[in-house]
């Protein structure tokens, strides 16, 4: 594996407990070729990788609720997490859309699971329907 790694075929990878991991590229491509779509939960940083032509993703950010002092306007699944928590959560998620905002196509708040699991069916039926306009340098 670290070889593969030297030789970039991974979009990325990790360690867990002494254990590595990673998504290889090549997977990616074959399940393109099968006709499959590939749904993926990278760090932001394989976006640079992935919003090519070859890959020509579809990038959906799914947003952290809005934190607000009253506890009962948050979302249920909210409610169970320490306040400190709800607040990194909201801050992480500030961060991550002034750094790559640029390379969403959909942001979604996750208010409610249910909601959100709605809305990014949606969008997959949508583009999975439809032409989509992409960067000219992607055609050219």
């Amino acid at each position: 594996m670290m070889l593969e790694i030297a030789n970039n075929e991974y979009l990325e990878y990790g360690s867990h407990e002494e254990a590595m991991y990673g998504t290889k590229l090549s997977t990616i491509r074959k399940i393109h070729l099968d006709s499959l779509m590939a749904i993926l939960d990278v760090e932001p940083q394989a976006l640079k990788v992935l919003r090519t032509a070859e890959f020509a993703p579809f990038i959906v950010f799914i947003a952290a609720p809005t934190v607000t002092p009253a506890m009962n306007e948050l979302p249920r699944w909210c409610k169970k997490l320490p306040d400190e928590s709800l607040q990194r959560l909201q801050k992480e998620s500030e961060l991550l859309q002034k750094a790559y905002g640029h390379y969403f196509d959909l942001t979604v708040v996750n208010n409610e699971i249910e909601e959100t699991i709605r809305q990014v069916e949606e969008a997959i039926a949508a583009v999975s329907a439809t032409p989509q306009w992409v960067p000219v340098s992607w055609v050219y």
